[in-house]
């Protein structure tokens, strides 16, 4: 199964046609004053020759994206067994980066420690969040969870500011593939009352043989054990309600019921690049200050296992009415 096996590494090769891989590395100082994302890419098209490495940066307090283009010549995959890349002096890997970026204005520099990144649990067909989708060779897109949780040590110096992220929190995961869906909804905390908890949920409308269905997947890491629920699981969104201030959704299993709402008013966001067959010409608004008021129900037993509230949330939406449940 090769790299299928181990999707948090470049799954890609530089000679493809139409192409993008992409690392998302989420980080909050132990404060939440300071919250960014920092997305490490490369995106192919031979076609058009318009073939580079890049690196998004996001600020979530001020609503703002820097893109920093790199020639594809500046990309380097260090390892085929674990994820280690280098775009020009910038590295990224599962236990630290290393940023030195000096491009239009901006000046980001310094070394961030991952500690005890919560790595997703492989089994032979769940190599990845995905499931057994991730052996699938014709998706448009593909997904992956790299950590859902980990503490951070060390600096980064913005612009002249020194932002100390000891004792600070991050995310990872990755996408790649050709293009991104037409339509997705995607949300991601980390920061919760209860510490031990991470929660990521995606649902897109995704091309197949011709046709196209509404996949979906969720995790949530409590206390050690993880929760998946996702279109391979045979798990059902039972209900998507799209309001103009939240979001509410339904998800259920045999065993479980996972309800949420996130919230949508008064948050900030930036517009990120997306990739459609391998050019960034697409566009993405995603805030990182979003809420989430989440509840995780045991069915059988007729209790709650989770009740919890977190901040600092991902969100990005586009399109979602096409992505509602048919009753």
């Amino acid at each position: 199964m090769g790299k299928r096996s181990r999707p948090n590494v470049f799954q890609g090769n530089l000679k493809k046609k139409f192409y993008f891989e992409g690392w998302y590395n989420k980080i909050v100082d132990a404060s939440a004053d300071h919250i960014y994302a920092i997305i490490p890419t490369i995106a192919l098209n031979k076609k058009e020759q318009t073939s580079h490495a890049f690196i998004q940066y996001l600020d979530g307090v001020n609503a703002t994206v820097d893109y920093f283009k790199f020639s594809l010549e500046d990309f380097e995959n260090l390892s085929d067994k674990k994820y280690e890349i280098r775009i020009g002096k910038n590295y990224f890997s599962l236990d630290r980066i290393h940023i030195d970026i000096d491009q239009a204005g901006c000046k980001i520099n310094g070394d961030l420690e991952y500690i005890e990144p919560i790595l997703w649990p492989k089994k032979f067909l769940q190599p990845g969040v995905m499931g057994w989708f991730s052996y699938i060779p014709i998706m448009e897109t593909y997904h992956g969870m790299v950590s859902m949780n980990h503490e951070i040590r060390g600096n980064l110096i913005i612009n002249e500011e020194s932002i100390n992220f000891d004792k600070g929190k991050g995310y990872i995961e990755k996408d790649w593939g050709k293009s991104f869906p037409s339509a997705w909804i995607w949300t991601q905390s980390n920061h919760f009352s209860n510490p031990k908890l991470s929660f990521m949920f995606s649902i897109a409308k995704i091309p197949f043989l011709g046709m196209n269905f509404n996949g979906f997947l969720s995790a949530l890491w409590h206390e050690g054990n993880f929760y998946k629920f996702a279109t391979y699981t045979r798990a059902k969104v039972k209900s998507l309600e799209i309001n103009p201030n939240l979001l509410h959704i339904i998800v259920e299993d045999k065993k479980y019921r996972l309800d949420f709402e996130i919230a949508k008013k008064g948050i900030g966001s930036g517009l990120l690049k997306a990739p459609q067959e391998g050019i960034m010409s697409g566009h993405i608004a995603e805030s990182i200050n979003s809420k989430i008021k989440l509840k995780l129900f045991d069915k059988k037993k007729e209790t709650i296992i989770i009740d919890d509230f977190g901040v600092n949330a991902g969100l990005e939406v586009k399109d979602p009415e096409v992505l509602k449940p048919k009753n």
